[in-house]
């Protein structure tokens, strides 16, 4: 399975893209802003995998502008 994440400023926009999906026979769905959030943490922790340990200091400093 694949997903396809496309951001939109209206409420229009997004009726025409999930009605679009649903036509296609797809699921759709709109992201929270807690999910979209969480997608971006879970990103970031993907990144920093595969880096070596990181000093507390420097994990708060790379987290703090998520607040």
């Amino acid at each position: 399975m694949s997903t396809i994440v496309i951001n939109v400023d209206d409420k229009s926009s997004i009726k025409l893209f999930i009605d679009l999906a649903r036509k296609l026979h797809y699921k759709a769905r709109v992201l929270t802003a807690d999910e979209k959030e969480d997608f971006a943490l879970c990103s970031i922790m993907d990144e920093r995998l595969t880096e070596p340990s990181l000093p507390v200091e420097s994990a708060l400093d790379i987290l703090s502008p998520i607040k």
